[in-house]
């Protein structure tokens, strides 16, 4: 029963993760990569929970077969520990990020640390380095039993800088959102860590990819799939809630299309004219202060809304634009340019809803076209 009342939380985990998962890999389009390191993380996850679990009910077994068994659960978790935040970090990466998906090169060479770590605890078992059992087969914590910790937890600090490296990419809600779900394994590793007994890394860890599930079904609703800029009707949502304040803040717009987008698409084909949209959308992104927001209004047509109206600093954020494609092209092995038609102005009392305030900048873009 003692045995039971420790691993419970462990069951629970294992049970509703398990749901979770279910539902996911129902209800989430899987030719999505971040979709797809959800579930694979979930699974990781599960598999992790169920060995913790094995190692505390075999803990101070006496018959003889419990001891290489023993062995074997504590190797698997010691070792596969990195592995599950090395997916953890790679589904931050991807939900941060909307720009290209990273080399194989570059992800081989983040995935080392999990290798070596693999190898460590291996070689560790005949001389007791990371982990021992003692005469009556229960599990000892021996010296280097923080190598381990330090590459598990070094993808979930890595994760969390990659979280505020990409901030003005991240809406604010979103952004304080991402911090909690790293923070909950990191803060239940801490208490495992210090209140020797407890299992809690883990189950914070499942915990926090229900969290996770909820939050892609409302990035679902809330964001366009393809550019990771807001929908049409998260837009409008918001801009109604904006306005309808007492005291309006100040705020600026600026609308702009792609430049020869059905070009692109009818030379190079459709892949390529989704992967022009996402390039730029990520790298205005990357030009946005924090609190602004970009939306997809249809087709190739977006709008930034930027919360300030300094009419000198809006047109240094369009140069900044042009300046951040015109560099990528020069970068770029593309067979086309990535470029932009704008109309910008600040929003005021003149503008009776932001559906005259859009037409207006909407317009502005297309003399600019001309």
């Amino acid at each position: 029963m003692a045995v039971f009342l420790r691993v419970d939380i462990n069951i629970i985990s294992i049970i509703l993760l398990g749901l979770v998962f279910l539902i996911a890999f129902k209800r989430l389009d899987k030719s999505n990569v971040l979709n797809r390191v959800y579930l694979s993380t979930v699974l990781i996850v599960m598999f992790q929970l169920f060995v913790e679990t094995m190692t505390c009910i075999i803990n101070g077994r006496s018959e003889s077969w419990v001891v290489p068994m023993s062995l074997f659960f504590h190797f698997l978790l010691f070792a596969s520990a990195p592995i599950l935040t090395y997916a953890w970090y790679i589904l931050i990466f991807n939900l941060v990020s909307s720009a290209e998906p990273r080399s194989f090169t570059v992800k081989s060479l983040v995935f080392i640390p999990v290798l070596v770590n693999i190898v460590f605890v291996l070689i560790s078992i005949p001389f007791g380095l990371v982990f021992s059992l003692d005469a009556s087969n229960l599990y000892v914590r021996e010296k280097f039993f923080f190598v381990p910790l330090i590459f598990t937890y070094g993808y979930l600090v890595f994760g969390i800088i990659r979280i505020f490296k990409a901030r003005k990419t991240i809406i604010s809600e979103e952004f304080y959102l991402l911090i909690v779900f790293s923070m909950l394994p990191i803060l239940g590793g801490l208490f495992q860590g210090i209140f020797y007994g407890t299992l809690l890394m883990w189950s914070s860890a499942a915990f926090a990819l229900i969290f996770v599930f909820i939050y892609l079904q409302e990035r679902m609703i809330h964001l366009d799939g393809l550019t990771g800029a807001w929908t049409r009707k998260s837009f409008d949502f918001f801009m109604k809630k904006k306005l309808s304040q007492r005291t309006v803040e100040p705020f600026s717009g600026v609308y702009f299309d792609i430049n020869n987008l059905k070009k692109i698409n009818d030379e190079f084909g459709h892949i390529e004219g989704d992967f022009a949209l996402k390039q730029t959308v990520a790298h205005i992104k990357g030009l946005m202060g924090q609190g602004d927001i970009v939306a997809r209004l249809g087709g190739d047509e977006f709008v930034i809304i930027i919360h300030h109206a300094d009419e000198v600093r809006l047109t240094n954020m369009v140069n900044d634009i042009k300046l951040a494609l015109s560099v990528y092209n020069d970068n770029s092995e593309k067979g086309y340019q990535l470029a932009c038609s704008y109309g910008y102005g600040i929003f005021s009392e003149d503008f009776k809803s932001i559906e005259q305030f859009l037409s207006y900048i909407d317009h502005k873009m297309y003399a600019n076209k001309r």
